[in-house]
């Protein structure tokens, strides 16, 4: 089937964010490690409606076509932005996780780029939070996001991912000094309580 004019340039539209909605699901995928499927739901959507508009098409009804295929491409960009929030979320949480149960110290000499990753992260998360509010520049910010920080922040855990035995042994390390010092400490004072009541 041929298209032409309008409903083939709202195809191209719609391909074209299809093509970058994957590509952020399939971030968000390696991130998460399971399938997003708000994401594949939004896509779902979107292909039924690339199915019926094309079934339009043929018999001249191009504005409905045409109607359906900028729905389509409505579905693609949310599909993309449920990915986005979804990597955001689990990094988010992840990074979290490793500062409450390694501790900061552990963090930051284990992973030394972790506060450029966190201050990257951070900027995300809000700009996703003034997107919510802001629905006439949604699509702008997102794909702002996309663009300047996704793949980085992406790139950033998979390395902080990479170093988490480091983390550990660090971590490990640095408790059992700290259980060291504190023996020596009631040691020390073992030994005080002790001299004090002997030679007294």
């Amino acid at each position: 089937m041929e298209l032409g004019g309008d409903a083939e340039k709202q195809l191209g539209l719609v391909c074209d964010e299809w093509n970058r909605a994957e590509k952020a699901i399939k971030l968000a995928e390696q991130v998460n490690g399971e399938i997003i499927n708000p994401a594949i739901y939004e896509l779902r959507y979107a292909g039924r409606r690339i199915v019926e508009a094309i079934q339009r098409l043929p018999d001249g009804e191009d504005s409905e076509a045409i109607a359906l295929l900028r729905d389509a491409y409505f579905d693609c960009s949310r599909a993309r932005h449920d990915a986005i929030d979804a990597a955001t979320s689990k990094i988010a949480a992840d990074l979290a996780i490793a500062v409450d149960k390694l501790g900061p110290e552990a963090v930051l000499e284990g992973f030394p780029s972790f506060s450029k990753l966190k201050s990257r992260l951070d900027v995300t998360r809000r700009l996703i939070s003034i997107s919510r509010e802001d629905r006439e520049n949604r699509a702008r910010i997102y794909e702002t996001l996309e663009n300047d920080h996704l793949t980085e922040i992406v790139e950033g855990y998979n390395e902080f991912t990479a170093s988490e035995p480091i983390l550990r042994r660090y971590a490990l390390r640095r408790r059992r000094g700290l259980l060291i010092e504190r023996v020596m400490w009631l040691a020390a004072i073992i030994v005080g309580v002790w001299a004090t009541w002997a030679f007294s």
